[in-house]
């Protein structure tokens, strides 16, 4: 992962200043694992910009989007998994996962940050892709 940060750390920083993201939000894993993505991304890689609260709120049993073979599934599954718990108010989000096969968790946690009013804008950006024949969703 150290590696992957020295890879995309400036790339990053570009990004949020290109775009004008004055927030970013880490979506977070569905599933268990002994080193997140996410959390070494955002403890190694200075972004000077207040964080969205996302969480995960699914039950016990978690679904991997990538278990789901169907977009709707995915989009139900990515819709009931995860909130967001902000009261601020942004122009711009940047959205951030780890990896990416149709977009529905992209789009459905962005769908909950502008409905929340939240964010009037929010990009969102993936680490990795695997499009395994999927249409990757790309508007809210």
């Amino acid at each position: 992962m150290q590696k992957l940060v020295e890879v995309i750390a400036q790339r990053l920083v570009s990004f949020v200043q290109t775009t004008g993201a004055n927030a970013i939000g880490y979506i977070p894993p569905t599933i268990k694992r002994e080193t997140q993505l996410m959390q070494y991304l955002r403890n190694s890689i200075p972004l000077n910009i207040p964080q969205v609260n996302i969480q995960k709120i699914s039950g016990i049993i978690p679904v991997p989007q990538k278990s789901l073979s169907k977009i709707e599934e995915r989009i139900t599954n990515a819709n009931d998994t995860f909130a967001v718990f902000e009261k601020n108010q942004y122009d711009t989000v940047l959205l951030i996962d780890d990896a990416v096969g149709s977009g529905a968790t992209l789009n459905q946690i962005a769908k909950k940050i502008v409905d929340k009013k939240v964010a009037k804008k929010v990009i969102g950006l993936a680490i990795v892709g695997s499009f395994k024949g999927f249409d990757v969703i790309t508007d809210v």
